[in-house]
């Protein structure tokens, strides 16, 4: 008997490992590509979302509806809302940050509880400077940095109380103002 040697043809197409080399460097150059076209945030940015966070506590307020008398007085306010400041920490040092909290009313005791609705973080790449409980630009107001005495009151008529914020990173700043008016915001790219 005799056998006949049979020659194979190479094999056509790709091996398993060089389809996982490939996908590999794919998905290394889209992750570069990725993260090398995502903008950081800019201080416009952080003064926008504050201004929004005060429209937000201006509608809780009016549709919490007015403050019964004797919980007023026990609060010392009638105010429905509030915008407070936080201090945090993370691994690049501290944060500002700012809560809406809602006005509950017990409906027996005078004494009323803060019930947290949202917040925002003020991101790593912008700077929460400073502020103050008026409206004005960085040169004419008394400025405070200690963020964890910041209050804005929203009231039950939509109304809040004023303040002006400064935001800055090393290449921009801005300010967001909230005035007494309703839910009025005035947010610049700048200081002034």
């Amino acid at each position: 008997m005799s056998e006949k040697l049979t020659r194979r043809a190479p094999a056509a197409g790709f091996t398993l490992i060089e389809l996982m080399v490939v996908v590999a460097i794919i998905t290394v150059i889209t992750t570069l590509a990725v993260s090398a076209t995502k903008t950081s945030a800019k201080p416009i940015d952080a003064a926008s979302r504050f201004a929004n966070l005060v429209g937000e506590a201006s509608r809780v307020a009016v549709r919490g509806g007015p403050v019964r008398a004797d919980v007023a007085v026990d609060e010392g306010s009638t105010r429905r809302t509030r915008i407070v400041g936080t201090v945090g920490s993370s691994p690049a040092g501290a944060t500002v940050g700012f809560t809406i909290e809602v006005l509950v009313e017990d409906p027996v005791a005078s004494t009323p509880r803060w019930d947290e609705v949202s917040s925002m973080t003020v991101p790593g790449s912008v700077t929460a400077d400073d502020f103050a409980l008026t409206v004005g630009d960085h040169a004419s107001v008394t400025l405070q940095s200690d963020w964890s005495t910041f209050v804005v009151s929203c009231f039950p008529n939509g109304s809040c109380s004023a303040a002006s914020l400064f935001f800055s990173s090393p290449a921009a700043h801005a300010r967001v103002s909230v005035l007494p008016l309703g839910t009025a915001t005035y947010v610049r790219k700048d200081w002034n």
